[in-house]
């Protein structure tokens, strides 16, 4: 058996509260307030738990307030107290008297006790209840981040209100040992005006944390009874653990959807890391248990698709065979939160393949080309752009929305994302790929937590390439291995020299894949790809099309002999298509609506398109 972790008896930040308030500060507590909290050895809403606190200081007096359910109490005769308080009837409720301070505050308690209809009341008579020194008094205040504008937006009501709740902490009394007391209760403390506590002796921040690892194990070990076949687990302790180790970042009310899911989909309890990831990634068919028996597929098939390029093909292959069998230098390959399942860095001249072997592997892994995600990282080129991926900072215009990336990501863990023309990227974006590359997930601007470990991640560049179009104005071309060490080094040279960051190579390690340029031997291969998919594309139209193939492929050639044409690789062989068979026969269908059946011919000079 394992080493059973032990929970302190109270959360560290509760404890926190708790020396604010012997301190005599009024507090406010944000972050994860609508979790349960550690607190007496169980986990209780945050409001039941404050309200023990504050009995157990001593205080007589325990009101509670937000927007919502106005002024309520939680004790039996609370209510009546508040009142008697508020309207001076309580023995040792009156403050000092002695001058014009001293008589101005008498004449406050003296005055008849507000309606309480409206939140301006409502503080005024929390006013009333603090400024007297009978009987120790705190109220908490929920929601006040939704309650309480900025001044900066506030209309006169607005800043009166405010201006009662600043004097409403700074006029509390001593109540014998105690000072009473104000805890405002938010969830974003940027939402709350900045001058209410910044250089404020009297207040002071505390931040309500996500559960620490003993405090998730306690949890999961009171329920661990609700797990499917938790009976036939054989070493509980364990099993626990790894739950607890792998849901940091979870929330304690998120740790029920655990044990929900072992229900659900069976999952037992001996079965931890599956479980988790069935809970962060939702149930869905793991398509990388269905690719392994199709693997010896993918290298036919991809190298019918992306021509010319064999290496890469292979390359691509040998990850994906790792990523199945689940070998790979980390403690736990099958947890959530380990490394994509690729990471590759195409490089190369344009127009060689590097986008179409990301669709096929798309096409390939997850049976649809969609679920390949581009961006294009040319509109990445600012500084700010890198909060795209992640979000808009609290505050910023978009804070909302969350990132492009984690959303992506969140809504379709099991996807392809190609980075397109990484080398244009500002480098502050590589910083946001450290944290996916490294720990195979990423936080955005709300705090929520996305897992990139069923992901496959693309870069593409063209570092290099500009260099390599002297190569295609000889007589010769230089073999694979001549341009393969050119764009690594080009790679390398960009990431030390240019970026300073070499520790972003060190990520991809052997991940850079180097495309070979486009070979005039190939060319007649990929005319005959592009024309038999127009033909199935007419297919699709009821278009029975017949190409004179020889014909349109000498045309392709003969054009391609021009290096300035061979430089664009498989794009020149489609404009030459697009100009002499594509358009031609474009025309000839609209002009001739309702024909099902066309011969197209390519010939110097022109195209011949006719019926049957």
């Amino acid at each position: 058996m394992s080493d059973e972790p032990k929970a302190r008896p109270v959360a560290a930040w509760m404890e926190r509260v708790a020396a604010e308030i012997t301190r005599g500060r009024h507090v406010i507590i944000h972050g994860n307030v609508r979790d349960l909290v550690r607190w007496e050895r169980g986990f209780h809403p945050l409001r039941p738990a404050l309200t023990s606190l504050l009995t157990a200081f001593g205080y007589q007096l325990v009101g509670e307030y937000d927007i919502v359910d106005g002024l309520t109490f939680t004790e039996p005769g609370h209510e009546q107290q508040f009142e008697r308080l508020i309207s001076g009837t309580t023995p040792g409720a009156a403050p000092p008297a002695d001058g014009a301070r001293g008589r101005m505050a008498q004449a406050l308690h003296n005055a008849p006790p507000p309606a309480l209809n409206n939140p301006y009341d409502v503080w005024n008579a929390i006013r009333r209840a603090l400024r007297q020194s009978g009987v120790p008094t705190a109220f908490m205040v929920d929601l006040a981040d939704l309650a309480l504008p900025a001044p900066d937006r506030a209309g006169d009501a607005e800043k009166r209100l405010l201006a009662t709740v600043t004097k409403t902490m700074t006029e509390a009394a001593q109540a014998g040992s105690l000072r009473n007391l104000v805890v405002l209760i938010a969830d974003d403390l940027g939402s709350l005006p900045a001058w209410l506590y910044r250089e404020r002796p009297y207040i002071n921040v505390v931040k309500a944390l996500r559960p620490t690892f003993e405090e998730r194990y306690v949890y999961l070990k009171e329920r661990h009874r609700s797990f499917h076949e938790a009976d036939r687990a054989t070493d509980v302790v364990a099993d626990l653990r790894v739950l607890a180790n792998l849901s940091e970042g979870m929330a304690v009310t998120e740790l029920d959807g655990l044990w929900r899911m072992s229900r659900l989909q069976r999952v037992p309890l001996a079965e931890p890391r599956t479980l988790m990831k069935r809970t962060v990634l939702g149930p869905r068919r793991d398509p990388w248990r269905q690719i392994r028996t199709r693997l010896t597929d993918f290298t036919p098939r991809l190298r019918e698709r992306v021509i010319g390029q064999p290496v890469a093909v292979e390359r691509v292959h040998r990850a994906l065979t790792a990523a199945t069998v689940g070998i790979d230098f980390v403690a736990d390959p099958h947890s959530a939160e380990s490394r994509p399942k690729g990471i590759f860095f195409f490089v190369g001249p344009t127009g060689v393949g590097k986008t179409e072997l990301a669709r096929g592997l798309s096409e390939f892994v997850f049976d649809d080309e969609t679920a390949l995600a581009r961006f294009d990282m040319s509109t990445f080129t600012e500084q700010h752009a890198a909060e795209r991926l992640t979000g808009a900072p609290p505050g910023y215009v978009g804070h909302e929305r969350g990132g492009e990336l984690t959303n992506l990501v969140g809504q379709r863990p099991f996807s392809v994302l190609l980075f397109d023309e990484i080398e244009k990227a500002h480098a502050s974006v590589f910083d946001k790929f450290l944290q996916v590359l490294d720990d195979g997930r990423l936080t955005d601007a709300l705090g929520n937590t996305v897992y990139f470990s069923e992901t496959i991640i693309i870069f593409t560049s063209n570092l290099g390439a500009k260099e390599t179009y002297g190569w295609l104005d000889g007589s010769s071309l230089p073999d694979y291995a001549t341009v393969s060490q050119h764009f690594e080094r080009s790679v390398r040279d960009h990431f030390t020299r240019t970026l300073g960051r070499p520790e972003l190579l060190g990520r991809l390690g052997g991940g850079i894949t180097v495309f070979d340029i486009l070979r005039p031997e190939f060319v007649a291969r990929i005319t005959r790809k592009l024309l038999r998919q127009l033909v199935a594309s007419a297919a699709r139209q009821q278009i029975g099309l017949r190409i004179d193939e020889p014909a349109a492929i000498e045309e392709v050639q003969s054009r391609l002999r021009d290096p300035e044409a061979l430089r664009l690789g498989v794009r020149s062989i489609r404009n030459v298509l697009d100009e002499r068979v594509r358009d031609p026969l474009v025309e000839f269908v609209f002009a001739h609506p309702g024909q099902r059946s066309i011969t197209l011919t390519v010939r110097p000079g022109g195209t011949d398109v006719r019926a049957g």
